[in-house]
């Protein structure tokens, strides 16, 4: 009789435990899942006010008989049409410009990046697309690192 008691009360306490972890899991994805969407919302967000903010510095620069788009330079925006930008707003990422169309005189492809996140606008014809995405970083290399001597 003692016998059977302590392996009900092992079976249960097991049980508890098994629920306990489940929960575990299930609260810490939901809430893993929360955080990424957020800060997803928030770096949309902020690239959609970087795109208005160059679109503006753009069109003072057109009245001015030039672009604010660069191809030779390493983020794609002419000199003078960052800082304008940054003067409407203020981002907490990095952005470039990736494509540009000189008849319409309009930005059609721009990359922001902030954090861990990647939004990338981009638009054909009249379509527009915004992507986000979540870069995880398993390993960074550098010459520091010496892999061929174990060190």
């Amino acid at each position: 009789m003692e016998q059977e008691k302590s392996k009900i009360n092992i079976a249960f306490l097991a049980r508890i435990i098994l629920v306990t972890v489940v929960i575990l899991i299930v609260g810490l994805s939901v809430f893993l899942f929360v955080r990424l969407r957020i800060g997803a919302k928030d770096a949309l967000r902020d690239a959609k006010n970087v795109r208005m903010s160059l679109r503006s510095a753009d069109i003072e620069m057109y009245a001015a008989g030039k672009s604010v788009y660069n191809p030779g330079r390493k983020n794609g925006i002419e000199a003078g049409a960052k800082e304008r930008a940054e003067q409407i707003y203020t981002p907490t990422g990095d952005y470039r410009i990736t494509s540009y169309d000189t008849k319409k005189h309009e930005i059609t492809g721009f990359m922001y990046e902030v954090d861990n996140f990647v939004v990338t606008f981009s638009k054909h014809d009249e379509a527009i697309s915004w992507d986000v995405d979540y870069i995880l970083r398993v390993y960074s290399y550098d010459d520091s690192d010496d892999i061929v001597n174990g060190e």
